[in-house]
Parts: structure tokens; C-alpha cells; sequence
């Protein structure tokens, strides 16, 4: 024999019913829209980061091209040297060694 016991019971039927009246009410009150507030018109404020942001990517002609010379080094794997890794490791270098 099981120890669990059945769960369609008669009681359980009657939880979660809800009468039309009570949807009906209930739909009234969230398309009432006698107290909705006023809305104001909305403004946007781009800060000084996003502003220099949109600049760069629009920028010269000339950052343009240096773009598109080192995708094609990297696309043809010459762009990764000895003396490049060596200069990154500087700058990591100084960043790290940078006080107030």
C-alpha cells in the first residue's frame, strides 16, 4: 500500500475558483483611467563619456585607416610582434606603478 494520499480531493476543488463578479470588478478597476497621473514630456541628456563616445566613431579619416590597416594585419597575422608585446608590457608596466 501507498502512504501517500490521493490529491483530487473534494476540498482542493474549491481553492483558486474565483466568481465572475470578482474578475469583473477587478478588470474595471485596472482599465479605469479617470486617475491616471499626467505625463510630462520626456528629455534626454547624453553625459560627456557617450559625447566623446559618438565622436570617435565618427571621427577623422585618418583613424579610419589606421582601423582598417591593423584589421588586415591582424587578419593577416602580422600584427602580434616581438616589439609591440613589449610595449604593451611597459604601459602594464606603468600602470601598475602609477600613484597619487
Amino acid at each position: 500500500m501507498s502512504d501517500i494520499s490521493p490529491i483530487n480531493t473534494g476540498r482542493s476543488q474549491r481553492i483558486g475558483r474565483v466568481r465572475s463578479e470578482q474578475i469583473a470588478r477587478s478588470d474595471a478597476a485596472t482599465h479605469d483611467t479617470r486617475s491616471a497621473p499626467s505625463r510630462s514630456q520626456d528629455q534626454v541628456e547624453f553625459s560627456s563619456v557617450a559625447r566623446y563616445l559618438s565622436e570617435l566613431k565618427t571621427g577623422p579619416a585618418e583613424r579610419t585607416e589606421l582601423i582598417n590597416r591593423v584589421r588586415q594585419e591582424i587578419d593577416a597575422g602580422t600584427y602580434d610582434t616581438p616589439e609591440k608585446l613589449e610595449a604593451a608590457l611597459e604601459g602594464i608596466k606603468e600602470d601598475l606603478e602609477f600613484e597619487l
